[in-house]
């Protein structure tokens, strides 16, 4: 047998006609998602959040939801490089519908998208029943058995956002069933105040509580850790699976003021969830 021809620079520079479609597999993932999905309803959804054919034409909502949802399948939590990865892989390419020659949105329209554009989460409520909706229509959620499980999420503030907590205190007036008393009573001298003696040695730290502090930059944002743990500012999640289809039907967040044990037994008992789907009751 003799020796291949040497493959080098000119090869890469061909000019071919090629079909994304054909160098695809049937059985990807990205193209099952597509047989099951019609993605028509994310423009509905999305719509309120765009102008009336005022301005520049933006990215398509779609293409923002697919990479959305292939960064998650991936596991990628970067924007920087699920763009990087879906530009140099052919199955995400025709999954967004883009061409070799068509360039990709940048990371900055999909970060946008996340803390500006789609900030109050409606959106994401919407598209969340939809894929609950669809779960159900092929089969993939039974709700014979659901798991309730509770955890805390990193807030996006740092510790030393802390500031101490004031509020004005209003003096109680006097109701109907008390009348007001028409002699008040002379006012206590004022306190001797003096000199505190020089203090030596190192400076007591002070201690932070969710009742005393509170993040400049997230006042939603409550303190919680471990014995021995630096606290943290988190948020408290809660979320039901079926167990048996490996699918999440549920999900609420709310402050971390309880602990999650506690609180996962009171919204189970009162029915709190977020997705329009009723919480199971033991």
């Amino acid at each position: 047998m003799a020796m291949g021809a040497l493959k080098g620079q000119e090869s890469t520079l061909q000019v071919a006609m090629v079909c994304l479609d054909e160098l695809v597999p049937e059985d990807c993932r990205y193209r099952k998602l597509d047989r099951l999905i019609d993605w028509s309803f994310v423009r509905e959804a999305a719509a309120p959040y765009y102008a009336d054919e005022v301005g520049r034409p933006s990215i398509d909502p779609i293409v923002l939801v697919k990479l959305m949802v292939a960064g998650a399948l991936e596991g990628i939590g970067s924007t920087r490089e699920l763009c990087r990865v879906t530009s140099l892989r052919l199955d995400l390419r025709r999954f967004l519908g883009y061409g070799f020659h068509e360039r990709l949105p940048a990371h900055q329209t999909l970060s946008h998208a996340h803390t500006r554009r789609f900030v109050d989460g409606q959106l994401f409520e919407l598209l969340f029943l939809r894929s609950l909706a669809l779960c159900r229509e092929h089969g993939l959620v039974e709700g014979t058995h659901i798991s309730v499980d509770g955890f805390h999420a990193e807030a996006n503030a740092a510790l030393a956002s802390l500031r101490a907590s004031l509020a004005l205190v209003t003096a109680e007036e006097p109701g109907s069933e008390e009348p007001a008393v028409a002699e008040q009573p002379e006012p206590p001298a004022p306190p001797q105040l003096s000199l505190a003696e020089p203090r030596s040695g190192r400076t007591p730290r002070r201690k932070s509580s969710n009742r005393t502090s509170l993040s400049r930059t997230d006042p939603e944002a409550k303190l919680r850790g471990k014995p021995g743990q630096r606290p943290h500012l988190v948020y408290r999640g809660q979320v039901a699976v079926d167990s048996k289809a490996r699918c999440v039907v549920a999900c609420l967040g709310e402050q971390a003021d309880s602990p999650p044990a506690s609180a996962a037994r009171a919204n189970a008992a009162s029915g709190r969830t977020s997705g329009g789907c009723p919480t199971p009751r033991a």
